[in-house]
């Protein structure tokens, strides 16, 4: 979407929405500056524009030092607003401000990323943790239980929130070239952010994990990250996600690679839990007896502790 603002009594732009995004968080522009996308009636604060409002709606005013805006009688003599902002020639586009720590990684232009790219960088860090949590429910043993599959997913909350706050990208978003920080600073998340964020997707875009509960979510959560540009936990939790690196086919190869094997590993963990298998084939018994002849080690597990259980006395 086009956007055009006030400046030193111009017009100024059209330019896109991270565009203008950057110019706020560089000082250039502030929450207050008059702008006008199409669809509006009139000039108002850029913070007020319904393609802005989420990125800069909760956002205080800390430039001071920049010469006032327009008033509105310049304003009236300023050539009027284009029906069709795509028919002007566009701006050169302008490179958003990112946390210094990561300038060093940026690689041509930088933008907001895209929800198949967010999706693919989500799924990864998913089936990583649930490749990880199923391995380590195994080295100790423990069996399968309602409440445990329940509580499964919870520990990823405080994991993701530390990984975010020390390095500002899980693994997932650093293969996709995904970087997050708190949006008008450009400062990296400090934990308390990132847990709120954390908590906000996996209840608000995830769904918890439940089935049919986390499709429902998760569509909604893409309809408005298509129309706002903003996901609602970025917004509520002040973070801006930016694409730094723009993702290639090998990026999305390097994905599904990830996400198959990881979730095959996190599948097999899971079924060879003590347990999961008798549950599986309460509901299912041709699902289990699958698992049997796929994984062998099943059925001598089974048969090895069959053997080991005490006879039964017979009658005399």
């Amino acid at each position: 979407m086009d956007i055009y603002w006030i400046k030193d009594k111009q017009r100024r732009g059209p330019a896109s929405v991270p565009d203008v995004v950057s110019l706020v968080q560089m000082g250039e522009l502030t929450p207050e500056t008059l702008g006008w996308h199409n669809g509006c009636n009139g000039w108002q604060p850029l913070k007020e524009l319904p393609a802005l409002v989420d990125f800069l709606g909760d956002l205080k005013d800390k430039s001071k030092t920049l010469p006032p805006e327009a008033p509105e009688s310049d304003i009236k003599e300023l050539p009027p607003v284009p029906q069709q902002p795509s028919t002007v020639a566009p701006v050169p586009s302008i490179n958003i401000t990112v946390p210094p720590s990561k300038a060093a990684l940026i690689s041509g232009e930088v933008t907001l990323p895209r929800p198949a790219t967010r999706l693919a960088a989500r799924l990864i860090d998913c089936s990583l943790y649930a490749a990880l949590s199923s391995a380590t429910i195994n080295l100790f043993g423990l069996e399968y239980s309602d409440l445990l599959m329940m509580l499964f997913w919870l520990p990823l909350i405080p994991l993701e929130a530390a990984i975010l706050s020390q390095f500002g990208a899980t693994p997932g978003k650093a293969v996709m070239g995904i970087t997050l920080s708190t949006f008008g600073t450009g400062q990296q998340m400090s934990f308390g952010r990132a847990l709120f964020r954390s908590i906000s997707v996996n209840l608000i875009g995830m769904g918890c994990f439940l089935f049919p509960i986390c499709l429902i979510t998760m569509l909604i959560s893409y309809f408005m990250l298509t129309r706002r540009g903003i996901t609602m936990w970025d917004a509520q939790s002040l973070t801006l996600p930016l694409q730094i690196k723009k993702p290639r086919i090998l990026h999305y190869m390097i994905a599904f690679f990830i996400i198959y094997f990881t979730a095959q590993i996190a599948a097999f963990n899971l079924v060879s839990m003590p347990g999961a298998i008798e549950v599986i084939e309460q509901t299912s018994p041709e699902t289990a007896r699958s698992l049997r002849e796929m994984m062998p080690e099943l059925s001598a597990a089974k048969s090895s502790a069959e053997s080991t259980q005490p006879s039964t006395p017979q009658p005399l």
